[in-house]
């Protein structure tokens, strides 16, 4: 379907990847590269985001691609130096239901993926990397065995994701290394669905949705470094296609690693969670000798009647307010798209 121009609405001040992007053009702006399902080659159109980015010069230059409505299938890696935004048409880029660009690729481990992050449909690979409006589907489904299923791989320092859904079941989300916010998106899962070892992450304004029995969270700290996951003023709701066994057996997480440390802030819980609300890693590994899983603040049906674990913290209005992007991203403001914070 042919959409009117007057539709056309993008935020960019400018060609900088960095800057911050506003409603203001009915065209991508100017020196965008162009994806689109009817892209004509001769204009320097690509039809594929893969070969799109593939395509961006080697070099420091910051870069914009601007993706028209449609379904494209394959994995996408980017890993050149130079700053990258990857905007996906909509006519409201502040409400996720919007997106109309849908990226989808189907693996896992159990398909010979050689590690987690290789079974990513969209890997970032490099620093600087701005995804807005894109909707990330790993297709992968359910296994009972090597269903590590990621959607987005984040290997990179300075990633800001805004506005964006990402769908897998098993391991959707991996921010991994680097600092990382995640803004005003929506994010489903059932087991371990938002997991990493090293990142410093930043989550608000975000609808975190379990499809299935499992944990939200699966922090991999190691080591008593700086790596954290603070969320503030999330949603955390069942899935709409949830399956039956969702009910009484969601955690907002437990430890991948000794070190873990995610802190939920002001969340409304409005999933059927397990009583205990997190969890032990598995029985006999338990791995809570050093974490820190934390709360303020947390309200809705999910919550009532909790029994938290002894290994969980309840922190006062004080020990929240330590807990903030200024106070763990101190350089956000600049590269974080401010148009995007509650």
């Amino acid at each position: 379907m042919q959409i009117p121009l007057i539709q056309l609405f993008i935020w960019a001040s400018c060609i900088q990847a960095s800057s911050f992007r506003h409603v203001q053009s009915i065209s991508p702006p100017t020196g965008s590269v162009i994806v689109r399902p009817d892209a004509q080659p001769a204009m320097g159109e690509f039809s594929n985001l893969g070969d799109a980015v593939n395509a961006l010069p080697a070099d420091s230059s910051s870069q914009v691609v601007f993706v028209y409505p449609g379904l494209y299938v394959g994995q996408v890696n980017v890993s050149r130096p130079g700053p990258v935004t990857i905007m996906g048409f909509t006519p409201n880029p502040l409400d996720f239901t919007n997106n109309t660009v849908v990226l989808v690729h189907n693996a896992s481990l159990a398909t010979g993926a050689l590690s987690d992050d290789l079974t990513g449909t969209l890997r970032l690979l490099s620093n600087n990397i701005s995804l807005y409006n894109l909707d990330i589907r790993n297709d992968f489904g359910v296994a009972l065995t090597n269903g590590q299923a990621i959607a987005l791989s984040v290997q990179a320092d300075q990633v800001g994701v805004y506005g964006c859904r990402l769908f897998s079941y098993q391991d959707t989300l991996y921010t991994n290394v680097g600092n990382n916010v995640f803004l005003r998106s929506y994010i489903e899962g059932a087991v371990d669905f938002i997991f990493g070892r090293h990142s410093i992450a930043y989550f608000e304004g975000n609808t975190i949705a379990s499809r299935g029995a499992g944990c939200v969270t699966a922090s991999g700290r190691e080591l008593n470094d700086t790596g954290i996951y603070v969320f503030d003023h999330n949603k955390i709701v069942a899935a709409s296609d949830a399956f039956p066994n969702v009910t009484g057996n969601v955690f907002l997480g437990r430890p991948w690693g000794d070190f873990a440390r995610v802190v939920m802030k002001n969340t409304d819980i409005e999933a059927p969670m397990n009583k205990t609300i997190w969890s032990i890693w598995n029985p006999g590994d338990e791995r809570i000798d050093f974490i820190l899983f934390a709360e303020f603040n947390s309200s809705g049906p999910g919550v009532e009647n909790a029994n938290r674990p002894n290994f969980s913290t309840i922190l006062t209005g004080d020990e929240a307010a330590q807990y903030t992007l200024p106070s763990i991203i101190p350089n956000w403001g600049d590269w974080v798209d401010s148009g995007f914070l509650l």
